[in-house]
């Protein structure tokens, strides 16, 4: 969906907060402002009417008011009045009138002796100007109006006003995507503590929400409640909207603050809770623009319900409701919206279902399109473009889907078809529809380029690729993904700090790398493709690596640079899967070669079932299953090079695993008579790029070890009795400090890391990896410590960077039950816990088993000075010789990730 529902949030808050973000009506008598009494007692008469939502009757009044001030020769009455007049204009969708009184009000203002008597009135008027720009859509003039009124606000040592103005600017920065820096201005502003914005929860902001606050602070916290939400704080976003609904007597106020729990209660899936709040907003709320942004968001989740009746009934009470609007930014968001909205109706609808004809949507686009011409509102015109543009590109989809042979891929899927009740009364063909649809996506992509609006060219870069590939344009196609991803490297930091893009990653952000990669790569093992694409291709894979751990910590946490596999280690190749659709692609990567690729058809489905199943075999220690499992696997990746691997003299495979094969144990693969390790070194990676190549024998073998043998806090946790052994045998082989059970908790952790350093981290606890970093974690004694606390504390280990933890040892943890996702949590762990590398375990293995193997990993590493990779390989090789453990079950779950030197 091009039109964001975070936009009509933004612009509903407009309409709830506008009284008490733009009026202070402190500039009137007696405030030093000159007037007679007889007409200042009309101007608050004129403000009652606007209060009362009965803006014609507001605005009659003023206009006689100021008639009297003019004659009377009174320059600020003149500008002050002025003033409100563009606000109430503003507010009937009269945008003529509306700038045309702003700007006199602003000359009129800025002509004047600039003292305490003027500086009030300039200062309201300029916050006023800020009100419209942004109800205009150019939330960068809106901030540039609101930093010189709260400049003006200061010189008069106004703090209400100056409160309300950078409450307004974080508003603007909100509308420009820039949340950080909003949240941050909000935090300094309301609670005054300096706290950083990550920093804040509701044990350090209830102080400052259990005092009676004034109308003003509640919009304060109300913006700021709605951004913790897009942060994806929505503990503190929930508990700020709970303090403050019981202290608002406002109507308008409490329906955005059930509004917005909403929203909170629909991100956590709370879907019957969420549609109760809105009704409850839609109840108390007097404002019809209110009511109806509470109905599209109701209409959202009817659909996604599939509750069709009602939504027929809730539709046309919404097409009434947009009958009665003015013309404004509310009006063309809304329909927006709501032409989006009916699309999805269309996409998930079956054709026995009711569904909505195409010419509404097309209808809605249109009408939206040509007022927000007429209110010179860009973002407005983009949206409305592009939806357009999509809209004939689903046209033309599903006539093409309606044709013979048709070759489904990641960029062309014919599941994702749309229906609508007219679809035969289409005139044009799929040729002639991608036409169209491609002159008006071209169009939205100039305007939106010419504003450098990044998170809507993206969406339209991409459009315009999908666009392309169904004209047969594929060279063209290429370029325009290619724009696509150039362009969300320019909004790493935006996406990584917007929940909205967090939980859609899968379907706004990855979805582009996949169909960017589909049309790179060769369809089968007869097509060539050049090194330069296959290059390009491998860049690719690094970057969705990149841009998955940044969605998985909902942060910018790693850096992706190009590395040259032969100046890291000349024996190694890198191993890239890459799932696609309808096809595996394998790319190698050999040092000083040419890169490779193999290509396997098979449906994505097919694969994840077989790699499932694989993994699976193992885990319940089957006897024989597993061996067929792992040789398919191991015909898929390594089969097709055995040739080139042994003329290399490769020792080393590296694999930067995608999706289901980030679970499986690639040590166990199997040629017919020998595992993977039998033959070569296994690691894995999250990207080529993530490493910090350094061998680990240069920094030493100090290890820090924290284990529990039995549990305290925690229950339904196994004890692991054979801690205690595993401790033993590694205190023979490397100086090592010890924390077991009772010592083994985060204040003791954090004192001994502050004073000594440690090449070795070695965690002998349960724990998970999760597709949620609040869910990956390990057990101390007395806490849960995530991933998050985790690289605190081993910060605390190097604080100035200089030695890192050379090696993460977690010997007991597993990968999250039911979780696809999961061993995200291990490449996370890998990544962002500060170590080079990190041995972990796919699932949870016998302790007593974890003892042997952790045993021989360090008397490889210490009495034989072999790499990390070649002492794990060796450990692994002589469980196999146990005929205790030599089923892979006990062996192949050990798995390093990251720097395998």
């Amino acid at each position: 969906m091009l039109f964001i529902i975070g936009s009509v949030v933004r612009f509903l808050l407009l309409l709830f907060l506008s009284l008490s973000l733009t009026f202070s009506w402190s500039i009137l008598p007696g405030n030093r402002v000159l007037g007679t009494a007889p007409v200042l007692i009309q101007e608050q008469q004129g403000r009652e009417w606007y209060q009362q939502g009965d803006i014609d009757q507001a605005i009659a009044t003023w206009l006689n008011i100021l008639q009297d001030y003019r004659q009377q020769g009174d320059i600020l009455s003149q500008g002050r009045v002025l003033s409100y007049l563009a606000l109430a204009y503003s507010q009937l969708g009269q945008w003529e009138q509306a700038d045309h009184s702003i700007h006199s009000s602003l000359a009129l203002l800025n002509s004047q002796s600039q003292d305490n008597k003027t500086l009030p009135i300039l200062a309201e008027a300029l916050n006023i100007q800020g009100t419209l720009l942004l109800a205009k859509g150019d939330p960068l003039a809106a901030l540039y109006s609101w930093e010189k009124s709260t400049e003006t606000y200061k010189k008069i040592k106004d703090n209400t006003g100056i409160l309300r103005t950078n409450i307004n600017q974080a508003r603007s920065l909100q509308s420009l995507g820039l949340y950080t820096k909003a949240c941050q201005k909000l935090a300094n502003n309301l609670l005054g503590n300096m706290l950083k914005c990550y920093e804040l929860n509701l044990d350090n902001i209830s102080s400052s929400l259990s005092q009676d606050l004034t109308s003003l602070e509640q919009a304060g916290w109300l913006t700021l409640a709605q951004i913790l939400r897009q942060q994806g704080n929505l503990e503190s976003s929930q508990g700020i909207l709970n303090k403050i609904l019981s202290q608002v007597s406002s109507s308008e106020v409490k329906a955005s603050i059930f509004f917005n729990l909403g929203q909170n209660l629909e991100l956590q899936n709370d879907i019957q809770g969420a549609k109760e709040n809105y009704q409850q907003a839609i109840i108390i709320a007097n404002n019809l623009e209110i009511k109806i942004k509470n109905k599209l968001a109701q209409l959202n989740l009817l659909i996604n319900q599939q509750a069709w009746i009602e939504i027929q009934k809730l539709l046309i009470d919404i097409e009434n409701d947009l009958l009665q609007f003015p013309i404004n930014q509310t009006k063309v968001d809304s329909q927006i919206y709501l032409a989006n909205l009916l699309l999805k109706w269309s996409n998930i609808a079956d054709s026995s279902d009711l569904l909505p004809p195409w010419k509404k949507i097309k209808n809605l686009l249109e009408k939206a399109q040509k007022e927000a011409e007429s209110l010179n509102y860009d973002k407005g015109i983009i949206y409305a473009l592009g939806d357009r543009g999509k809209l004939y590109e689903k046209l033309a989809l599903t006539k093409t889907c309606q044709l013979d042979h048709i070759t489904v891929s990641d960029v062309f899927d014919c599941s994702k078809t749309y229906k609508f009740t007219d679809i035969n009364k289409i005139n044009l063909n799929n040729q002639q529809l991608n036409e169209k649809a491609k002159q008006i996506t071209e169009q939205a992509l100039i305007k939106s380029q010419s504003r450098q609006s990044s998170s809507i060219t993206y969406i339209l870069q991409w459009q315009l690729g999908r666009i392309l590939y169904g004209l047969g344009f594929e060279k063209e196609a290429i370029s325009a993904y290619l724009g696509a991803v150039t362009t969300l490297e320019t909004l790493r930091d935006d996406l990584a700090n917007n929940r909205e893009y967090k939980f859609s990653f899968q379907e706004k952000v990855e979805p582009i790398y996949r169909q960017l990669l589909s049309l790179l790569l060769p369809r089968n093992n007869q097509e060539i493709v050049s090194q330069e694409t296959l290059e390009e291709a491998r860049q690719q894979v690094e970057a969705l690596q990149a841009a998955q751990l940044n969605d998985f910590f909902n942060d910018i946490c790693v850096e992706s640079e190009p590395v040259d596999v032969a100046e890291i280690d000349d024996t190694a190749a890198i191993v890239y899967p890459i799932i696609l659709s309808d096809r595996l692609a394998v790319l190698v990567s050999l040092p000083d070669q040419s890169l490779r690729v193999h290509i396997t058809e098979i449906s994505q489905e097919e694969l994840e079932k077989q790699v499932k199943q694989f993994r699976y075999n193992i885990v319940i220690r089957s006897q024989r299953a597993f061996f067929d499992d792992g040789k398919i696997l191991y015909q898929w990746l390594v089969q097709p090079f055995v040739n080139q691997l042994q003329k290399n003299k490769i020792k080393t495979l590296v694999f930067v695993p995608d999706g289901i094969f980030r679970n499986a144990p690639m040590g166990a693969l199997y040629d017919g008579k020998k595992y993977l390790i039998e033959n070569y070194r296994v690691a894995l990676s999250p990207g080529l790029s993530l490493l910090s190549p350094k061998p680990l024998q240069n920094q030493g073998l100090n290890t820090l070890f924290g284990g529990l043998t039995e549990t305290f806090q925690q229950e339904g946790l196994v004890p692991l009795f054979y801690v205690k052994q595993e401790l033993r045998a590694i205190q023979q082989q490397v100086p090592t400090t010890a924390l077991l059970n009772e010592e083994f908790t985060l204040d003791n952790l954090q004192n001994i890391l502050e004073n000594q350093s440690f090449p070795i981290v070695h965690f002998a606890t349960h724990g998970q990896f999760s597709s949620q970093f609040e869910q990956t974690y390990i057990v101390a004694w007395d806490s849960y410590i995530n991933v998050l606390e985790l690289e605190q504390l081993l910060k605390e280990n190097d604080p100035r960077g200089n030695k890192p933890i050379e090696l993460l040892i977690l010997s007991a943890c597993e990968t999250a039950s039911g979780d696809s996702r999961a061993a995200l949590g291990l490449a996370g762990f890998a990544v962002r816990a500060g170590g080079r590398s990190t041995l972990a375990t796919l699932w949870s293995v016998n302790d007593q088993a974890t003892a042997v193997i952790m045993a021989q990993v360090y008397e490889q590493l210490s009495t034989n000075k072999l790499s990390k990779a070649e002492a794990l390989r060796q450990a692994q090789l002589a469980m196999l010789k146990n005929r205790w453990y030599k089923h892979p079950f006990y062996w192949s779950a050990y798995t390093l990730v990251g720097n395998w030197l």
